[in-house]
């Protein structure tokens, strides 16, 4: 066409049918174009290129593109293939800019599937240099290490970060599919539950075993850093302390509260296994520990106050038991109720009800002298070791100066014994 040479591929001006060629489709070409050329050894063929449809792609006379193309940059290949033309977020440079398409995949032939310059990691690692020193890691993912990028990645971009085919987890599951199941818990760790797998693991290789991103408790500092501060002069939690997260949570997911390994009660028991003995014997147990719930009481990880309770003393007892905290705020109280509820109770099993710490005659008579003439006389000369305190009196606090309950029977309110009673030495 440049040198006005029309003839090379027309028939004469003055033929019936001036405008027509020489040959047809590709053997036109031909002439010119060395096929073998072309191909380059290439086994692999664009589907134009096959069937000899060279003006599907080239202009035959002028263009303002490179190579007579009929259209500038990707455009030309967007004529066909549609479905690379959609509006994504994470898009690959390599599409986008520079020579766009022709980045990756030959025009007409390849030694290739899908007519890429170079094998899939090859072809990768021509820009990811960094990616590639990664192979040398001690531990490698396995597609990685076989470099098959595209197993996980989509080369032409994709709506997902890190132009990865799927969300995170969903790639990972096409092969870890026992993983899915297993991880479907009615608790899941974060990172499991928004499905992003590599916010723990490396997704190309790692120096530490299942491709870690960090070791211990250090991983798991990573989002719970201020957690993971020990309190200075507090109690901390031997396991916590020493970064042994994994002795009582699942990394993935759980059916225990907390993303647990197993449930409280016997969690705890298997450091704490006297506790455990201990309310085998009990006839009375507290409830919490009933349900298993020692964190009602326990901060699993640190506390400011021994035994890692929550708070000191009475408080944390009366977090729960609000009506005595009531009666406590309103009424005259029994001086161990306001001073220190383990006086009397046992926090975890008792063999006494409720929760006491001995029988109920002997632990009155520690503080209350049950030989006292005052005594005898309070209560007309009944035997103590007999007596039931608390059918008459509250042990936490009353509105009467004697901690007497609140309902009383008319003669007993006068302190008219002798109506109903044979007063004396019984």
């Amino acid at each position: 066409m440049a040198a006005s040479s029309c003839d090379s591929c027309h028939v004469a001006a003055s033929s019936t049918k001036p405008f027509a060629v020489t040959g047809s489709g590709g053997k036109l070409c031909e002439t010119c174009h060395d096929m073998a050329t072309l191909r380059s050894g290439g086994t692999v063929e664009h589907a134009p290129f096959t069937g000899g449809l060279c003006l599907q792609c080239h202009n035959p006379h002028t263009s303002e593109n490179p190579k007579l193309l009929a259209s500038g940059g990707n455009t030309l290949c967007l004529r066909c293939h549609a479905d690379k033309n959609m509006a994504i977020v994470s898009k690959h440079p390599a599409v986008t800019s520079g020579r766009g398409c022709l980045s990756c995949h030959a025009p007409h032939t390849s030694k290739n599937t899908k007519l890429l310059l170079q094998k899939d990691g090859e072809l990768c690692f021509t820009c990811h240099t960094k990616t590639k020193a990664a192979l040398n890691d001690k531990i490698v993912h396995v597609p990685f290490k076989g470099q098959q990028c595209s197993s996980c990645h989509n080369p032409h971009g994709s709506d997902v970060p890190g132009m990865l085919r799927e969300r995170t987890d969903k790639v990972c599951y096409w092969c870890h599919s026992d993983a899915e199941k297993k991880f479907l818990r009615t608790y899941m760790h974060t990172p499991v539950l928004r499905g992003n797998c590599i916010q723990c693991h490396n997704p190309h290789s790692s120096v530490l075993g299942q491709l870690l991103k960090d070791e211990g408790a250090k991983l798991c500092a990573r989002c719970h850093a201020e957690l993971m501060q020990e309190i200075k002069d507090g109690t901390n939690h031997i396991p916590f302390a020493g970064g042994e997260c994994l002795t009582c949570h699942n990394a993935h997911g759980s059916d225990v509260a907390g993303v647990l390994v197993e449930k409280q009660i016997s969690l705890c028991a298997t450091c704490h296994s006297d506790i455990e003995k201990g309310l085998s014997d009990s006839k009375s147990k507290h409830e919490p520990v009933v349900k298993g719930e020692c964190t009602k009481c326990h901060n699993p990880h640190k506390s400011k106050i021994l035994k890692l309770l929550y708070a000191a003393g009475n408080d944390l007892c009366l977090t729960c038991h609000k009506a005595i905290k009531e009666k406590i705020a309103t009424g005259r109280t029994h001086p161990p109720a306001v001073s220190d509820c383990l006086r009397c109770h046992k926090p975890h099993g008792s063999a006494v009800r409720p929760l006491l710490v001995q029988a109920l005659q002997p632990l009155c008579g520690e503080c209350h002298d049950v030989k006292s003439v005052e005594f005898n006389k309070a209560h007309i000369g009944i035997d103590a070791s007999v007596m039931n305190c608390t059918a008459c009196h509250t042990p936490h606090a009353s509105k009467d100066p004697k901690l007497f309950k609140d309902n009383e029977h008319p003669p007993f309110a006068a302190r008219s014994c002798e109506d109903c009673h044979v007063v004396g030495k019984q």
